[in-house]
Formats: structure tokens, C-alpha cells, sequence
């Protein structure tokens, strides 16, 4: 199971939303591209890139820094935020992106604008991440702020049919809480999809959750919060790479 660290940017920092809410903002780092080199040392082969402001406002604001991250550290990267439009993606692989290695995150453009979303899958199916936001079992779009009418089985189960592989399902309850994953909704869909690759995020504590993750058979599991709190290191992301 791949460990993928989190960056969330608003601003042009690294910051932490407790449970989706933007007045919960924490600063964590000032320099993205100085902290993704940091992460690449330790032998990390994913990253995972959120445009928080691009996702509030549905539109892109940090695609010009996610490719300087890209390009520089030159590993791959899923990124998410604000994505709207085929010509958003078209951003991303005209510079420096590459088809089936980096991912562009789709959540809410199935709900808000199907017929966009069909002319991407089009195009870069085979690199879009379908992002599943779940409130319990609900599904949210919108920065987590509106209802779509899903549960977290019923959508996986549509986006199937129209060829998406690749899913990251979070629950916001875990969001920034360090209270461990909710194992018990990966281990469903583990059983219920095997056919597709699940990545995990959402209440990563420690390298105990990880470990207990791995177990389930899923694709990789986002780590944030639990790095910048002390309570995983860049030693212990390297000791499980090596492993």
C-alpha cells in the first residue's frame, strides 16, 4: 500500500482544514516545493496536491505551483481543487504531467456539470481520481459543502460503469482529527470493488492505522495531519518505503 503524503495549499502555504471548515486553517509550512523534496527523500513516489481556495471557489488557483512541484521534484502527483473543465486538465498534462502516472482529482464536476465530465473521461480517463467525500455514508461535493444525492456504494458503483478505476474516498468525520481511519467503510469497499484501486483518507494517526489499512488490500492511504503533528516522521515514512 502506497503512503502519500497530503499537501493542501491555500495561499501558497501548506495548511490543514479541521473537518473541511476554512475557518479551521492551520499553517504548517511556508514552502510547498521545499517540503515536497523533503518527502521525496524519504523515497516517497506519490504526492498528493489540494487547491483549497480552487476548491471552494470552482475554479483553479495553485495549477501554476502544482506543476513547479511536479517538474522540480519529479515524481508523481494526483491534484485536486477547483477542476472544472477539460481545459483544466488540459493544464496539468501540458506541463509536466504525465498520462496513467499523475491523477487529477474530480469531485464535484459529475454533479454541478455531467456533460464536461464526459468530455474528460474522453480524454483522460485513465488518469482521473474520482474523489468520494463522504459524510458518514453521504456523499458531499463542493468543498464538502453541498449534499449529491449518493451514498458512497451507489457512486463508485455509477462511475464504474462510465470506466473510472481509480478512487480516493474520504470521510470528513475522520478529516484532521487524528482518531484513526474509518477502516470499517474501506474494508466494505475492498470486499464490494476489488475490481478498482481505493486510496484511503481521512483520521491517519499513526503508522498503526497504516499498517492496519494495509491489511485491507487498498491502493495507498493519504497521510496529512499526522506528519505535521509530530506523529509520523519523514524516518518512519522512509523505514515503510524500504520495508
Amino acid at each position: 500500500m502506497k503512503l502519500i503524503p497530503a499537501l493542501d495549499i491555500l495561499d501558497g502555504k501548506v495548511v490543514r482544514l479541521t473537518q473541511g471548515d476554512y475557518n479551521q486553517v492551520k499553517v504548517y509550512h511556508d514552502n510547498p516545493i521545499d517540503l515536497a523534496w523533503r518527502f521525496a527523500d524519504t523515497g516517497i513516489d506519490r504526492l498528493h496536491l489540494v487547491d483549497l481556495k480552487g476548491s471552494k471557489e470552482g475554479r483553479l488557483c495553485e495549477g501554476k505551483l502544482f506543476a513547479d512541484i511536479r517538474r522540480s521534484v519529479n515524481i508523481a502527483c494526483e491534484v485536486g481543487g477547483g477542476i472544472r473543465t477539460l481545459t483544466d486538465f488540459d493544464f496539468y498534462f501540458e506541463h509536466g504531467f504525465e498520462l496513467e502516472k499523475d491523477f487529477v482529482m474530480v469531485g464535484s464536476l459529475p454533479f454541478v456539470d455531467r456533460s464536461e465530465f464526459e468530455k474528460i473521461l474522453e480524454r483522460y480517463k485513465t488518469s482521473t481520481l474520482l474523489t468520494v467525500d463522504a459524510w458518514g455514508d453521504a456523499v458531499k461535493h463542493s468543498g464538502w459543502l453541498k449534499d449529491s444525492g449518493y451514498s458512497v456504494s451507489s457512486l463508485i458503483e455509477e462511475m464504474i460503469s462510465v470506466g473510472i478505476t481509480n478512487f480516493l474516498v474520504t470521510q470528513i468525520k475522520k478529516d484532521g482529527m487524528l482518531e484513526g481511519p474509518d477502516t470499517a467503510l474501506y474494508a466494505e469497499l475492498a470486499k464490494k470493488f476489488p475490481q478498482v484501486r481505493i486510496t484511503a483518507s481521512g483520521g491517519v494517526s499513526s503508522m498503526a492505522d497504516l499498517a492496519e489499512l494495509s491489511s485491507l488490500d487498498i491502493f495507498g492511504a493519504i497521510v496529512g495531519r499526522a506528519f505535521y503533528e509530530n506523529k509520523i516522521s519523514l524516518l518512519m515514512m522512509r523505514d515503510w518505503n524500504e520495508a
